[in-house]
C-alpha cells in the first residue's frame, strides 16, 4: 500500500494514499451535486462545491479519528502501532502484535466504532445548534450529513465479520468462548467472507438496477471476502504453529552469496527459478533474503522505473527479520509474512519463510487426519 506520510499522532506516522484523496473528492462532487442543494437549496454552484469539499475532508478526519482511537487503547496494552494509513476503503491501524486477551481485544476492536458514533452524535448535536441560532442553511446541511455518514461507519464496522470491528469483536468473544485463538481466527475468517459475498452481491444488484455506486459497495464486498480469507490462513497458521519453537520449523541456513554480487549474473545463472538467494554483506551479516524468480521480478519493476541496479545490495528487496532460536515458532506472525533469518549465538543458522510455513501447515493437517485402521 504505498501512502505518504503526512503528520504524526503520539508518535505514530499518519499516511495518506491517493485513493483516500480521490475517494473524498469523488464524494464531495456527489454531496454538493445531489445531497447539498436538497438539505439547503439556495445555494450558488460554487457555495455546493466549497461545501462538498468540505464534506469529503471531514470524511477523512472521520476516519483518522476511527484509527487514531484504536491506536490509543492499543498503546495503553503496550501494543507497538507501526502507522496509520487511510486509503480508498477506509483506513488501517497497523497493529504490530495481537491482543494480549480477549477483553483487550474487544476493547481494541469496540472503540472504533463508538468514536464513530461519538462524532455522529456530535455532528448531530452542532446541527442542532446552528439551526437553532439561524446558521447558514449549508453549514447545518454539512454538519446533517457528516451526522448520517459516521452513524453508518459506526454499524457498518460493527458487522460481524473479519477483517471488521465486528468481526474482532465475534474474535475476542469466541476466543473467551472456546479459549484458542486460532480457532477463534477461523471463526471469524468464515464469517467475514459470508459477509463480503453478501455485500458484493448486493452492490451488484444496486448497480444492475442503475445506481453507479453499487460497484464501489462490490468492491467493498471483494475486498472484505478477500481480507477475510488472509484472517482465515492466519488462524490456520496460528494452530500449526502453537506450542512450536522456531528451531522446529526453519530450515538450515543456505549457501549465502555477497550481496555485492551482479544481478545480471544471478538472473541468468543456471537452476531452478524458485532456488532461495540469501545475501550477506562484507561482515557476513544477512541483508536479504529472496528467490531467484523474485529477483527477476524486482529487477523488471526496476528496469520500468529506471535502469535496473547493478548490485543485489541495491535492488528494492523486503529487509529480513531477524529472530533467536528460542522464540516459539508463532512469533513470526507479528512481522507480516517477512522472512524470518533464525540467530543462534549471534550467528545465522536457519531461515523461516512461506515455504516453511507451508510445511508445518501440511504436518499438521497430517497429524491432525484420523489414523487409518490397518
Amino acid at each position: 500500500m504505498n501512502a505518504r506520510t503526512i503528520g504524526s499522532f503520539r508518535g505514530i506516522p499518519v499516511k495518506l494514499h491517493w485513493g483516500a484523496v480521490a475517494l473524498a473528492a469523488v464524494l464531495g462532487l456527489l454531496v454538493a451535486n445531489g445531497v447539498l442543494p436538497q438539505l439547503a437549496p439556495g445555494w450558488s454552484d460554487g457555495a455546493y462545491l466549497v461545501a462538498g469539499f468540505l464534506a469529503g475532508a471531514s470524511l477523512l478526519l472521520s476516519i483518522f479519528v476511527h484509527e487514531a482511537a484504536h491506536a490509543v487503547v492499543a498503546q495503553r496494552y503496550d501494543i507497538q502501532v507501526s502507522s496509520l494509513t487511510l486509503w480508498l476503503l477506509g483506513g488501517v491501524a497497523h497493529l504490530e502484535d495481537e491482543a494480549p486477551t480477549p477483553r483487550a481485544e474487544a476493547l481494541i476492536a469496540g472503540v472504533g466504532p463508538a468514536s464513530s458514533l461519538a462524532l455522529a452524535l456530535l455532528a448531530a448535536a452542532t446541527a442542532g445548534i446552528t439551526a437553532v441560532i439561524s446558521a447558514p442553511t449549508l453549514l447545518t446541511a454539512v454538519l446533517v450529513w457528516l451526522a448520517g455518514l459516521n452513524a453508518i461507519l459506526a454499524v457498518f464496522n460493527l458487522l460481524p465479520g473479519a477483517p471488521l470491528d465486528g468481526g474482532r469483536l465475534l474474535h475476542a468473544w469466541l476466543w473467551k468462548r472456546h479459549g484458542d485463538r486460532s480457532r477463534a481466527t477461523v471463526g471469524a475468517a468464515r464469517a467475514g467472507r459470508g459477509l463480503g459475498i453478501m455485500v458484493a452481491v448486493f452492490g451488484l444488484v444496486e448497480f444492475l438496477a442503475g445506481n453507479p455506486g453499487g460497484l464501489w459497495t462490490a468492491g467493498i464486498g471483494w475486498f472484505l471476502y478477500a481480507a477475510a480469507g488472509q484472517e482465515a490462513r492466519m488462524g490456520r497458521v496460528q494452530g500449526a504453529l502453537n506450542n512450536l519453537s522456531l528451531a522446529e520449523i526453519m530450515s538450515p541456513l543456505p549457501a549465502t552469496m555477497g550481496d555485492w554480487a551482479e544481478v545480471r549474473d544471478i538472473v541468468i545463472e543456471q537452476g531452478r527459478t524458485d532456488d532461495r538467494i540469501v545475501a550477506v554483506d562484507f561482515g557476513g551479516n544477512v541483508t536479504a533474503v529472496t528467490s531467484r524468480r523474485e529477483l527477476v521480478r524486482v529487477a523488471a519493476g526496476a528496469g520500468q522505473r529506471n535502469a535496473v541496479p547493478a548490485r543485489l545490495r541495491d535492488l528494492p528487496l523486503p529487509k529480513p527479520v531477524m529472530l533467536e532460536i528460542d522464540n516459539p515458532a508463532a512469533a513470526i506472525l507479528r512481522h507480516h509474512g517477512k522472512p524470518i533469518v533464525v540467530m543462534d549465538g549471534g550467528q545465522a543458522v536457519g531461515l523461516v519463510t512461506a515455504l516453511e510455513i507451508d510445511r508445518a501447515l501440511a504436518l499438521r493437517r497430517l497429524t491432525d487426519e484420523p489414523q487409518l485402521a490397518a
